[in-house]
């Protein structure tokens, strides 16, 4: 007599393995679940970390190695914010004003500053700069996709390489300039891939301590609440007695009906109230910031160079440029229309 596998078409058999894999499977997932609750229950839920294998600054859980690499530099900040990783989109989609920009951004916001600003002091400020990517479509993609919908947003109009309004879609680290691969993965292989990157750098670190004798931190970190870097780690970046920002290019440069017509649909779909500005670095270029702060009727901030100084020769601003850009930049953002509209209009109808 023929066992039962023996004699089931072969389709059968294949359903019943089937679904004996996805019981198991379930089953497996479900004892997971049931643990993670348990130990969230067990444990206060502000000390585990924002995401599965973070690297803390540390200790601290609202910092994550962003980043690192002791060979190849790579960066997080890609997939925690496609692939919506931890709490740093729920962060950004709880802000009254998001910044938008480079790595330009990065460096140029003070958070202290912004914080001792009258009137900003009391509103909830998110940096959603992107190190290395000029082009602003990544933002877009990421926008659109966890639906980030701020009451103002404050956008760096640069043009260096690539116009922020541009459908660029690459990033450049070192010398290299790559497309941004973490807009091809769905959250599965978002969430696989900062795990695989975190434990490396894990790796590196103990190979390296292993090599020198003690535990060196490496890379940079990033804020899960605001979205600042920790730029502090850089002697560079507060360091006393770096040179002047100058400009060193040439303003006869326009901008484009390309650019104007990116311009309109990125504002149209993300929504929200708009003001331009533009952080001064030797290349940038206040001419096309104006033409298209005008096509578009958007305000523009464009602080002059006086006084700012530079880390790295011209391209970033260091600790002191910040503070004194972040100053100007917080009094102008408050007298916009944009700004008023938003917020005093809303508290004097309350």
């Amino acid at each position: 007599m023929l066992r039962r596998a023996e004699w089931m078409p072969e389709n059968a058999a294949s359903k019943g393995a089937l679904r004996k894999y996805v019981v198991v499977v379930g089953s497996l997932v479900l004892g997971a679940l049931t643990l993670a609750a348990a130990f969230m229950i067990l444990f206060d839920a502000q000390t585990l970390p924002d995401h599965f294998s973070q690297i803390e600054r540390a200790g601290d859980r609202n910092w994550y190695r962003d980043f690192g690499g002791q060979h190849i530099p790579q960066i997080q900040d890609q997939d925690i914010f496609y692939s919506n990783i931890g709490s740093s989109i729920a962060a950004a989609r709880a802000a009254d004003v998001v910044f938008l920009g480079p790595s330009f951004v990065s460096y140029a916001i003070d958070r202290q500053t912004l914080q001792a600003s009258d009137q900003l002091d009391r509103l909830k400020l998110y940096n959603m700069a992107f190190v290395g990517i000029r082009g602003g479509e990544f933002s877009r993609r990421v926008i659109a996709r966890w639906n980030v919908r701020p009451r103002l947003w404050v956008i760096n109009v640069d043009d260096q390489f690539a116009h922020f309004f541009s459908s660029d879609l690459s990033v450049t680290l070192g010398p290299q300039k790559v497309p941004v691969v973490a807009v091809s993965r769905d959250r599965l292989r978002g969430y696989l891939t900062v795990i695989g990157r975190n434990l490396r750098w894990r790796l590196e670190d103990v190979v390296a301590a292993a090599r020198t004798g003690h535990f060196s931190d490496s890379g940079l970190y990033r804020n899960v609440t605001n979205g600042d870097m920790a730029l502090d780690v850089n002697p560079s970046y507060v360091a006393p007695n770096n040179k002047p920002m100058r400009s060193a290019r040439d303003q006869a440069c326009d901008t484009s009906a390309e650019i104007v017509g990116y311009a309109k649909s990125f504002l149209r779909e993300i929504g929200g109230r708009v003001v331009f500005m533009l952080v001064p670095h030797s290349q940038s270029c206040v001419r096309q910031a104006e033409q298209l702060a005008r096509a578009l009727d958007v305000e523009l901030i464009a602080p002059p160079f006086d006084g700012l100084t530079t880390l790295d020769g011209g391209g970033h601003l260091d600790k002191k440029g910040a503070k004194k850009f972040t100053g100007y930049l917080a009094a102008e953002i408050v007298k916009t229309r944009a700004f008023k509209d938003v917020f005093l209009s809303s508290s004097s109808g309350q």
